[in-house]
């Protein structure tokens, strides 16, 4: 977590906006009225104005959203939305709900409320709405030892994943659509060989790297009446194979589609990677685990018939 919870009262001094400049390309720093500190924002300035509002309640654990267990990996905002942990912003805090960053102000500077300790972090909020967007940003002081810190390697982790183009499943099927397949035949299911394949991405905050590795470990084919797990991506059907030739990833229909939309029967693929991380540099654990990953479904359609027996006298 960013940081464990508060054991003194955090004073924080909560700046309001007087202009907001939307991030637009090309648009040059607007002047700040006197009073007011200019702060860029992507290629944009904001100008906060430099108040005391008083004395704030305690804001909360900066890094975990509640106390009722283990929080899940990751951050979040309040609604349970996740975000990236890590911007150009700076690193996401929970208890101000935004991307805190080090603000330099001169010693002396209303921003220190008279405190020569301590330091000033820049809170930045944006949100888009079609092409623009609109950044709140507060400047808010922490007493010693209460800044907020890196995103945990975990977190990390959850970045680095949120990166890798797991790969949507690419469905196969032998008979293939729009030809039908038969009740007691069994049906050859398979990915293409290139999608199964590890992979693997590294992220940084401060002195710390966390390289994710995610290893394909399982299919879960939904075939409509019911589902099957493969271990393999499956082997691929040819033209011209005998009747003997055999497959890794299989399906026998006992029903058939007709009462169906369409009359078939939808299918789906989900490719599920083991996703481990290792962690380099200040790393409070070497490594971690975040389990079974589903990348998104591929899916199809199988249409089944019910073969019908001719007696010839």
């Amino acid at each position: 977590m960013l940081t464990r919870a508060l054991g003194t009262l955090v004073a924080a001094l909560l700046l309001p906006l007087v202009v907001m400049v939307p991030r637009a390309a090309g648009e040059g720093d607007s002047p700040c009225p006197p009073g007011t500190d200019p702060v860029s924002v992507g290629s944009g300035v904001i100008c906060v104005v430099v108040t005391d509002p008083g004395e704030p309640g305690q804001p909360g654990s900066p890094g975990e959203p509640g106390d009722g267990g283990q929080a899940p990996a990751g951050c979040y905002k309040s609604d349970g939305t996740q975000v990236p942990c890590q911007t150009n912003d700076g690193y996401w805090w929970s208890g101000y709900q935004c991307y805190a960053a080090p603000y330099d102000a001169p010693p002396g500077a209303p921003a220190w409320q008279g405190h020569t300790d301590g330091s000033l972090w820049q809170c930045t909020r944006c949100e888009t709405a079609g092409t623009s967007t609109t950044c709140n940003v507060q400047i808010i002081w922490t007493a010693p030892g209460e800044e907020p810190g890196p995103p945990t390697p975990e977190q990390l982790a959850t970045t680095a994943l949120d990166q890798l183009p797991l790969a949507q499943a690419e469905v196969h099927t032998a008979p293939a659509p729009p030809a039908a397949t038969y009740v007691g035949v069994e049906n050859w299911l398979w990915v293409p060989n290139d999608q199964w394949r590890t992979l693997t991405k590294s992220v940084n905050a401060g002195a710390t790297t966390v390289t994710v590795t995610a290893a394909p470990s399982q299919i879960v084919w939904n075939l409509g009446p019911s589902s099957i797990t493969c271990y393999d991506p499956g082997k691929p059907w040819e033209q011209g194979m005998s009747d003997v030739a055999t497959t890794t990833c299989g399906y026998t229909y006992e029903t058939t589609s007709v009462d169906q939309p369409d009359g078939s029967f939808a299918i789906s693929a989900t490719i599920r990677y083991q996703v481990t991380w290792t962690c380099a540099g200040a790393c409070p654990t070497a490594g971690g685990d975040l389990g079974l990953v589903d990348a998104p479904a591929g899916t199809s359609t199988l249409r089944v018939l019910q073969r019908q027996t001719v007696v010839v006298r």
